[in-house]
């Protein structure tokens, strides 16, 4: 699942003002400053046990007490709590929103909503920053004033002197080298058991029993008395030529769940079926893991299956159009992604329409399920392609996907005319001019004593390295802001003749400004399944 990120204003700060209190009397003396927490795993989300008897957000709501009680033991009042849930800070090509906000909040001296802050305070630096860049940006905006405070497991951390700096800088290489160290080691260990024929681990696997340390079994080691001839039955009917959507079909429908306690699709069924375990073998990259002999190592756990038939199931997957060779690999973790209508994809409107036939267990209630983009070649149109809903229990409803793409495009472009054509830019005013500007006359005039003998060059060239820095932060952050600033304005004056100079992330984005939703509707019953595209039958749900 992906995480999830959040700011508030404290809510004693709220009630206090709501009761006609200043923020100066609210303050009453104290620092001001933020708080920030981060967990990488939520494991109320990443767990299937723990969720049930977690609440989402513990984590990070457990960081925020502990982070109150530093608060008052230093004088701080916290004005504003910031938050990134189940999202790693070890991956570059993550974002942390409210890493983001809280930094600049930081650089700027103030929150969105105006109040002065200049303190921060997290449980550990390790929640705050894991890379070098992150530590180099959120150092920068500590220390633009001198009044800046970084409080981490409990007292302040020097991110001004020399010394202090250095350490952040190794704590941030050292961070992002451990991470990398950890998967590296994670990795040689599994394939060191691979190839000792061990356990695969992990999760339970459907079709094995669970670990039992009082009978010192380990997990999918042993296999399940019940759950192993529902495996070997799914095995015997996908060998036959059975559809994995077929197979997961009749499981749904006789109440039988995965290892997981959800219901099966054709997926997963795939997914189980094709792994070389099943057979006694290993698979990891992407190959089998081979011994020294240059053989297939054989596992030391119960088998369901033959080598050979094991062979059969992953050919008939390569038949049905997966990879050659390829086999199910573990996913490495979870990025925070963009808004899904941002995410490139195949087809236009591919996530955009729903499902609107009705569902098999309420024919009250519509399928809603998102509706795909597919290739269906004939022979009078090799390239025909068309919108299909993907659920396993739907009746599969489905559009031609030109017809589809040349009514709503029409739409769209119309609305982005109507709404956006007489649009001005709206230019906001960067937060950080007046600290930029004084820095700037702060560098000019000590340019200007030193040029006149009243400052010493050891002076000069200990004072200007901390003041360009301080510059340099900022510019970082203004030309943050102005890309920032010309994405929220892209559909200024906008008109149809850009829209075929957009590209399809793009187009998404336009569409999604638009609509949130088209629900397919069935084509009516007596009606041919070959009639003319019927327009109607598409209903667009609009984006306030």
């Amino acid at each position: 699942m992906a995480g999830t990120s959040r700011s508030f204003l404290n809510p004693e700060l709220v009630r206090a003002l709501q009761a006609g209190k200043t923020f100066e009397d609210w303050l009453d003396g104290r620092i001001p400053g933020v708080d920030y927490a981060r967990i990488s795993a939520d494991q109320s989300l990443r767990s299937s046990t723990r969720a049930k008897t977690r609440k989402a957000g513990t984590g990070v709501r457990h960081q925020h007490e502990g982070n109150d009680e530093t608060a008052a033991e230093h004088g701080v009042a916290i004005v504003k709590y910031f938050e990134d849930n189940n999202i790693t800070a070890a991956d570059p090509n993550v974002m942390r929103p409210s890493f983001v906000e809280m930094t600049r909040s930081i650089h700027y001296r103030k929150v969105s909503e105006g109040y002065p802050v200049c303190a921060v305070i997290s449980v550990e630096h390790e929640r705050v920053w894991r890379l070098p860049e992150d530590y180099i940006k959120f150092r920068r905006a500590v220390i633009i004033e001198g009044d800046g405070l970084f409080i981490e497991r409990g007292k302040p951390y020097d991110l001004v002197s020399t010394g202090g700096n250095i350490v952040g800088l190794v704590n941030s290489g050292v961070s992002e080298g451990e991470v990398t160290k950890t998967k590296e080691r994670l990795h040689r260990e599994v394939k060191r058991r691979a190839q000792d024929g061990t356990t695969p681990g992990g999760r339970r696997r459907f079709g094995w029993l669970a670990q039992d340390v009082r009978e010192g079994r380990g997990v999918n080691m042993k296999l399940h008395p019940e759950e192993s001839v529902i495996l070997r039955d799914m095995i015997d009917k996908a060998l036959e030529g059975r559809a994995w959507n077929s197979i997961a079909r009749e499981l749904n429908e006789a109440g039988i769940v995965g290892a997981s306690g959800r219901p099966w699709s054709g997926a997963t069924v795939r997914q189980l079926l094709i792994n070389p375990v099943l057979c006694g073998q290993r698979a990891m990259d992407g190959k089998l893991v081979l011994g020294k002999d240059g053989k297939p190592v054989m596992g030391l756990w119960e088998t369901i299956c033959t080598v050979e038939e094991s062979a059969a199931l992953r050919q008939l997957s390569v038949r049905r159009g997966a990879q050659a060779g390829s086999f199910r690999k573990t996913h490495p973790g979870y990025a925070v992604p963009g808004a899904p209508e941002s995410r490139a994809r195949k087809y236009l409107f591919s996530g955009f329409l729903r499902c609107g036939a009705p569902r098999r267990d309420d024919p009250t209630k519509i399928c809603n399920y998102k509706m795909g983009g597919t290739r269906r070649p004939t022979k009078a149109n090799p390239d025909n392609c068309i919108y299909v809903c993907a659920k396993l229990d739907c009746g599969g409803t489905s559009r031609q996907m030109g017809a589809v793409d040349e009514h709503l495009e029409e739409l769209i472009v119309r609305a982005l005319e109507a709404r956006y054509k007489m649009v001005e830019p709206q230019v906001a005013e960067w937060p950080g001019a007046a600290m930029l500007e004084d820095l700037q006359t702060r560098r000019s005039t000590l340019e200007t004593k030193w040029a006149e003998g009243a400052v010493s060059d050891a002076s000069f060239y200990r004072l200007l390295p901390s003041i360009e820095e301080k510059i340099a932060g900022l510019q970082a952050d203004w030309r943050d802001f102005m890309e920032e600033q010309a994405a929220a304005n892209a559909f200024s004056g906008w008109d149809r003749s850009k829209w075929k100079d957009m590209d399809l992330t793009q187009k998404r984005t336009a569409i999604s400004r638009i609509i949130q939703a088209v629900i397919v509707t069935p084509i009516p019953k007596g009606r041919p399944l070959r009639a003319p595209f019927d327009p109607e039958l598409l209903r667009v749900v609009p984006r306030a």
